[in-house]
């Protein structure tokens, strides 16, 4: 019983800081200058392509929706 309640706080220690990680990752990697897709694609890309691109990952929905999905 007692390994039970130990393992118990320990997980209710461990699921807001595993949140707050994954946050700080989110946010660093969308304060990072630059945009990835030209990084991908080159800065001579066609507009097609990076719209088409930008949705295929994702990235042309709100940031809330992206933080929900990553």
């Amino acid at each position: 019983m007692k390994i039970l309640r130990y393992l118990l706080i320990r997980a209710s220690y461990a699921i807001p800081v595993i949140w707050l990680v994954v946050s700080v990752v989110f946010l660093l990697i969308h304060l990072v200058p630059g945009d990835p897709i030209l990084q991908m694609l080159g800065e001579g890309a066609p507009a097609a392509d990076i719209a088409a691109t930008r949705h295929a990952y994702g990235l042309d929905v709100p940031l809330g929706t992206q933080y929900l999905h990553y």
